[in-house]
């Protein structure tokens, strides 16, 4: 189902953005879904509208995102579907009877430590994971720590892209969000590695003008050359 036919189904689709709808298509079809770092609540809400999943966990560090998320559940008529949790990540009682996980708006090192404190989810949860930094690091960890990456698909809002990655435990599956997203033809593909290029080029300039980085020169040129191999299509 494509995130705008998704959206139409949703009673909170005006706040469904489309970073979040993405998030929603990966995780339809769960029976009880633990949104990590809910903010609002909107996914969850939304997905329980939409009659997409059976039950909800709404979990935040923050008190004050979590009572809006039982406010806008409250006014939807679903705050008795939905756990409220105030925890860091997955870090509270009865988590593991969570069938999917979505780790949203954070970066991926903050992910891949909620991961690491919750071995469970690499026993069949389907995770559903939108870094908004270190995407390659948490491709890396994920693939060292025994998950596997099944999927990846991007979604636009403005300017900027935002990769959303379909994680189950496993030994079979991509090394990196780009081979997914280059075997599914994503539309946005071309678009996606140009912005990471033109980034990657800036930062190897700041750093030739530097001293002692040949290191990190030397690995971001090897990003760069995997990168532009995409674009040519020899992966």
């Amino acid at each position: 189902m494509k995130d705008f036919e998704f959206a139409a189904e949703c009673k909170t689709a005006a706040r469904l953005t489309p970073r979040l709808a993405l998030c929603a298509r990966f995780a339809a079809g769960a029976d009880t879904l633990c949104d990590v770092g809910t903010d609002h609540g909107y996914l969850p809400i939304s997905l329980l509208s939409a009659g997409k999943i059976r039950r909800a966990v709404a979990a935040d560090i923050r008190p004050g995102p979590l009572a809006s998320a039982r406010r806008h559940a409250a006014e939807a008529g679903l705050e008795g579907r939905i756990r409220f949790e105030l925890a860091d990540g997955l870090d509270f009682p009865g988590a593991d009877g969570c069938d999917a996980v979505v780790c949203a708006g954070m970066g991926g090192e903050t992910i891949a430590g909620i991961l690491r404190r919750a071995p469970w989810t690499k026993d069949g949860a389907r995770l559903i994971l939108q870094p908004q930094s270190k995407l390659d690091e948490l491709c890396l960890w994920l693939r060292a720590d025994g998950y596997a990456v099944l999927d990846a698909a991007l979604a636009a809002e403005g300017e900027r892209l935002y990769a959303a990655l379909l994680v189950r435990g496993g030994a079979d599956g991509f090394k990196w969000a780009e081979d997914a997203l280059a075997r599914n033809g994503d539309p946005l593909l071309g678009r996606w590695l140009q912005g990471r290029l033109r980034r990657l080029e800036r930062a190897i300039e700041g750093m030739e003008r530097g001293a002692d980085a040949s290191a990190e020169i030397a690995a971001a040129r090897e990003t760069a050359a995997r990168l532009r191999a995409y674009e040519g299509g020899k992966t």
